[in-house]
């Protein structure tokens, strides 16, 4: 006699609303099954995000003469963040076939949806003797407008340059921003050494991805996804102790990835200003202003 192996049963989800949500929202999800499951001991609804982010592994411990010894490799995982569950209604061990509906609110802490670091989805969870179907479904989440609003923002000067004589301030004039809204602000440069060069201004969005994830060890190199440079001013001759100050204006993407605080990673949104000496020894100095990213 030849067994005929038992069907798995099947399961498919949706969520409703069919629309981006906010934090502290609801999102109801429906579970359709294609037959009856027993033996249940529990079944529900979870959300959450799937976290994708890079780590060092094969880290090293040891030292040798010359100090510690070089890191690995650098890899890019995945984990998933729990947000919430509700249960779905069964009796006497048993979860019948048709639709069943839960509905689960958003915490207020809930990261937007961001490729790749932040993706929501919505799963079945059903605990039971013999295998459990599996359905979930995708949905998405909006970042608001940051509340309070930030009073601040880090001013990065010096980095990646090829001379560090301008002291830079880099103003805008907001701190918090919706994706496609435009930024402007005004780049002050004062150099501290005679020059003797001209000079092009330039300045871009910069977008990091900076990794913390809670147990494995954290990347050091930070993901960076720069917009093209925009020139501001050509032919500048900038003076010993003198400021001069550059206007500018930048659009944000329409699509632009929100800030994210996510459980392993984060996201941060800077304009980066760059002065440019002429000639192929000309120096190139660099400063970063941040700001905040939101699209609700």
């Amino acid at each position: 006699m030849r067994l005929i192996p038992r069907r798995r049963s099947g399961a498919t989800m949706s969520v409703t609303p069919d629309r981006p949500v906010l934090p502290t929202e609801s999102i109801t999800a429906t579970v359709t099954l294609d037959e009856p499951l027993d033996d249940v001991t529990d079944a529900r609804v979870e959300i959450g995000y799937v976290n994708t982010y890079k780590y060092e592994w094969a880290r090293s411990t040891t030292t040798n003469l010359v100090g510690p010894t070089s890191p690995g490799g650098y890899k890019d995982t995945s984990d998933w963040v729990s947000a919430g569950d509700a249960p779905l209604v069964f009796a006497g061990g048993a979860l019948m076939a048709g639709t069943h509906s839960a509905t689960v609110r958003l915490p207020s802490w809930s990261p937007g949806t961001s490729d790749p670091a932040v993706a929501w989805q919505a799963r079945l969870r059903v605990d039971r003797k013999g295998k459990s179907p599996e359905a979930e479904a995708s949905f998405t989440v909006l970042a608001p407008v940051p509340d309070p609003l930030p009073t601040g923002s880090r001013l990065v000067q010096g980095e990646h340059a090829i001379a560090n004589s301008i002291r830079f301030d880099v103003v805008t004039d907001a701190l918090a921003y919706r994706a496609g809204s435009q930024v402007r602000g005004t780049i002050s440069a004062t150099p501290a050494e005679p020059v003797t060069k001209s000079a092009t201004a330039d300045v871009r969005f910069l977008r990091a991805q900076i990794s913390h994830p809670l147990e494995k060890h954290p990347s050091p190199r930070i993901e960076w996804f720069s917009r093209p440079h925009v020139t501001v001013a050509e032919d500048l001759m900038l003076a010993q102790g003198a400021t001069t100050e550059i206007p500018f204006e930048l659009t944000l993407p329409a699509d632009a990835s929100p800030n994210v605080e996510a459980v392993h990673n984060s996201i941060e949104w800077w304009v980066v200003a760059t002065i440019t000496f002429a000639g192929l020894t000309g120096a190139i100095e660099r400063a970063r202003r941040e700001i905040f990213v939101y699209n609700a």
